[in-house]
């Protein structure tokens, strides 16, 4: 999956970024060199000053194309994983006596909570793999005495960036 915080993608975004850039400057900026002649009317000194400009041309747009394959392959890869995983996998794996989970920004983490006694909240943290098509425990039976402390919690331990809180139907 795309994602700007992993190093892999962010050199790849801006590799790609920076060919297109430079594909497009050349592109634009050689233009008018050779005037309105036809590609038949081209001597061999139009071809000696031309060569220059149209292999940074090829280059970038290889370059370009390289580095949008790198970003998409994974993504299309990964798409019937995606697809099981948001029908089939997304509440599967659930404890019984769970009344809310809270998600991160992507849903591939979650925490399902339950409250126990008095203010007292259970949680369980598990994180799905798409490779593995599971769903994997981070911690199991963790007790927080103070349900606000839930987000900061899940912020500091799990590196959840947001937080997105889902109730459960009564009748589950």
């Amino acid at each position: 999956m795309f994602d700007l915080k992993n190093k892999k993608s962010k050199i790849c975004f801006l590799g790609m970024l920076i060919s297109l850039v430079i594909l497009l400057i050349v592109f634009f900026a050689t233009d008018g060199l050779t005037g309105d002649k036809e590609f038949s009317e081209y001597t061999r000194e139009d071809w000696s000053i031309a060569i220059v400009p149209l292999s940074v041309i090829i280059v970038s747009g290889i370059s370009t194309f390289v580095f949008a394959l790198i970003i998409i392959i994974p993504m299309i890869w990964m798409y019937p994983a995606l697809i099981d995983y948001v029908t089939n996998k997304k509440f599967s794996d659930l404890d019984p006596e769970t009344e809310f989970m809270v998600f991160d920004h992507n849903e591939f983490k979650r925490a399902c909570c339950r409250f126990v006694e008095q203010d007292r909240l259970w949680i369980t943290v598990k994180e799905y793999n798409l490779k593995a098509k599971s769903w994997t425990v981070l911690e199991e039976g963790r007790f927080i005495d103070e349900e606000d402390d839930l987000v900061y919690i899940l912020r500091k331990d799990y590196n959840y960036d947001k937080t997105k809180f889902y109730t459960l139907p009564n009748d589950k």
